[in-house]
C-alpha cells in the first residue's frame, strides 16, 4: 500500500445525512476550486507538467450587459478595450507557441464574456495565431467552440465563424420566460433565443448546445418544465442544466431576494428535465448533459475529468496542469481592474499567471476521483495511485454504495440516476482537510 496517499476517514458518514437533508452543492467543476489559489512568485512556463494531449481555453470578457447571476470574469462591452485585449491575447498565444506546437490540441473553448460579440475578422486573427504555433491545431481538434447570447447571434456572422473552424455554438438560453429572462438581466425575449437556435440549427454547426438553468429569480418548477418543453420542440443537438449558486459577488448575491427557489423544487427540476429529454431520446452524457451525439457534446469538459491538460489564456482562465493549477488576472467584482491588469502584464513581454495552486500526490488522487466518479475505472485508478479506491476512501466508498449512489460492475464504480442527481454533492466529499481550509479563509475575507 502507498505511504505517502491519505487514507481518508470519517467524511463519507455524512453523506446519507446531507442527501435526506437535501443539501443542495453547486456545480463542482474543478479540483481544487479556484478559492484555493494563492499568489504565485517566479513562475516560470516550465513548471506545469502537462499531458501530450491538450485542451485550450480561451476567455472573451466582454457582454452587452451583466447577468445577474453571473460570476465569470467580464465587463461591458468596449470596441477600443476590446482591440486592446485582442492584441494581447494573440501575444500570449505567441509566448506558449512552444508548447501548443509540441502538443496534440484536441479541444479549443473560446468562452466568456460573450466571446460572440468578437467581430469575425476578429476571432480570424485569434485562430490564425493559433494556427502558427500549431499548424496542425484544426485538424487535430475533435471540437472548436464558441459561446453566445441568444441575442448575438446574427446569421452572415456565424456563417463566417463556421467558415473559421467553428463546430460547435454553445448558447445560454437559462428561459424562454420572459419575466425570469428579465429578472437575470437580459435584455432578449423568448422568441429572440428560439430564433437564435433555428439559426444556429439552419448553419448547421456540428454541436448546438443549449444551457438551461435552475433556480433564477421568478422561476418555479412549472416555468421550468414549460422551458424544457420548448427547447424540446427546437431540438438542439446537446443540453446542459444548471442550477443556480448564489454568488456573494453577483447582483443576486448582494441583493439577495426573497422566493428564491428551494433546494428540493431544484432536485425536482433536475428529475423533470431528465425524465423529458431521456424520453425524447438524448443520452445523460454526464449529471447535466443531455446529448444525441457519441461523443457526448462536450469534448472538452470530458477529457479535462479524464485528466487531459488544460492551456487556458485571457484574463481570468485558468491553466490545469498535471501537478499545478494556475490562472491569470481575475476580479470577480471589477472585471475591468483584471482586464486591464492582465493587458499590461502581456504587453510587459512576461505571462499573466497570478495565482496558483502545486498539487500534492493525495490532491491529485482526489481531483481524479472527482472528476472520474460518474464512472470510475477501479483499476486505472488502482494503477495511476497505488491503491485501491475502496481503501483510500473506505467509507465514503461503502456508503456511496450503501445510500444506492453507486453500484459497482466487475472493475467500475458507476453513479446510479440517485447519484447523478446528486453527483456535486458527492463531490464534495472528496475535498481535502486542507483544500476545505483555504476555501474557509476565502469566505472569511471575501
Amino acid at each position: 500500500m502507498r505511504t505517502d496517499i491519505i487514507v481518508c476517514t470519517g467524511e463519507g458518514m455524512k453523506l446519507s445525512e446531507k442527501i435526506e437533508n437535501c443539501e443542495f452543492q453547486p456545480e463542482v467543476y474543478a479540483y481544487p476550486t479556484a478559492r484555493c489559489y494563492k499568489r504565485l512568485e517566479g513562475f516560470s512556463i516550465t513548471q506545469p507538467e502537462f499531458t501530450n494531449e491538450i485542451n485550450v481555453y480561451l476567455h472573451i470578457p466582454f457582454c452587452r450587459q451583466l447577468c445577474t447571476f453571473c460570476g465569470y470574469l467580464k465587463t461591458l462591452n468596449s470596441e477600443e478595450l476590446r482591440k486592446e485585449y485582442v492584441s494581447a491575447l494573440k501575444r500570449e498565444i505567441e509566448m506558449y507557441a512552444g508548447i501548443l506546437g509540441a502538443k496534440k490540441v484536441i479541444s479549443l473553448n473560446i468562452g466568456g464574456g460573450t466571446p460572440s460579440l468578437l467581430q469575425p475578422n476578429e476571432l480570424g486573427e485569434i485562430i490564425d495565431t493559433l494556427k502558427k504555433a500549431n499548424r496542425n491545431m484544426l485538424g487535430t481538434a475533435k471540437e472548436v467552440s464558441i459561446e453566445a447570447t441568444p441575442e448575438s447571434v446574427e446569421y452572415d456572422k456565424f456563417m463566417e465563424y463556421k467558415a473559421l473552424g467553428i463546430n460547435r455554438v454553445s448558447i445560454g438560453i437559462e428561459s424562454f420566460a420572459d419575466s425570469e429572462i428579465k429578472m437575470s438581466g437580459r435584455h432578449n425575449a423568448g422568441n429572440i433565443s428560439s430564433d437564435a437556435i433555428k439559426t444556429l440549427k439552419e448553419i448547421r454547426f456540428d454541436n448546438v448546445v443549449c444551457d438551461l438553468m435552475i433556480g433564477i429569480e421568478g422561476q418555479t418548477t412549472k416555468t421550468f418544465s414549460d422551458s424544457v418543453d420548448t427547447l424540446l420542440d427546437l431540438d438542439p443537438d446537446t443540453v446542459e442544466i444548471y442550477a443556480l449558486g448564489v454568488i456573494p459577488s453577483t447582483v443576486i448575491g448582494k441583493r439577495r431576494p426573497e422566493g428564491l427557489m428551494g433546494n428540493r423544487q431544484k432536485y425536482e427540476c433536475y428529475e423533470i428535465a431528465r425524465k423529458k429529454f431521456l424520453e425524447k431520446g438524448y443520452l445523460q452524457s454526464c449529471h447535466n448533459r443531455y446529448s444525441k451525439l457519441k461523443d457526448g457534446g462536450y469534448v472538452q469538459e470530458d477529457t479535462i475529468f479524464r485528466g487531459t491538460s488544460l492551456i487556458g489564456m485571457g484574463a481570468g482562465a485558468r491553466s490545469y496542469a498535471q501537478n499545478i493549477h494556475y490562472r491569470n488576472p481575475s476580479d470577480s467584482l471589477d472585471g475591468r481592474v483584471a482586464i486591464s491588469r492582465y493587458i499590461s502584464k502581456i504587453n510587459s513581454d512576461g505571462l499573466a499567471v497570478e495565482t496558483g495552486i502545486f498539487l500534492s500526490e493525495d490532491e491529485r488522487m482526489r481531483r481524479y476521483a472527482i472528476g472520474n466518479i460518474e464512472s470510475l475505472d477501479l483499476y486505472k485508478f488502482g494503477s495511476l495511485f497505488g491503491v485501491k479506491f475502496g481503501v483510500a476512501f473506505p467509507e465514503l466508498y461503502t456508503e456511496m454504495l450503501w445510500s444506492g449512489c453507486a453500484y459497482e460492475t466487475s472493475n467500475e464504480l458507476k453513479l446510479t440516476p440517485k447519484g447523478l442527481l446528486f453527483r456535486d454533492l458527492i463531490a464534495r466529499q472528496f475535498f481535502s482537510g486542507n483544500v476545505e481550509a483555504l476555501e474557509s479563509v476565502y469566505r472569511a475575507t471575501a
